[in-house]
């Protein structure tokens, strides 16, 4: 394997690939900023991207309605 094979330069590395991953790098290199971001998975979008791009926020007034899982 050659040395520099992960010989890698960046100002900023963003480790995860989801919503807040892609967020900061975007800012980073639209600051000028250059970025490496990592995701140890075969797919991008972390968490994110299993839900579909939706905010996951629990015991909300919309799960609490009749019919959505709260109470009757």
């Amino acid at each position: 394997m050659a040395d520099d094979l992960f010989d890698f330069d960046a100002d900023v590395l963003v480790v995860g690939t989801g919503g807040a991953g892609f967020a900061a790098a975007t800012t980073a290199a639209a600051e000028g900023a250059s970025v490496i971001m990592f995701e140890r998975n075969d797919h991008i979008g972390g968490t994110t991207g299993a839900s579909g791009g939706t905010a996951w926020i629990p015991n909300n007034a919309s799960l609490r309605a009749p019919g959505q899982g709260g109470p009757t």
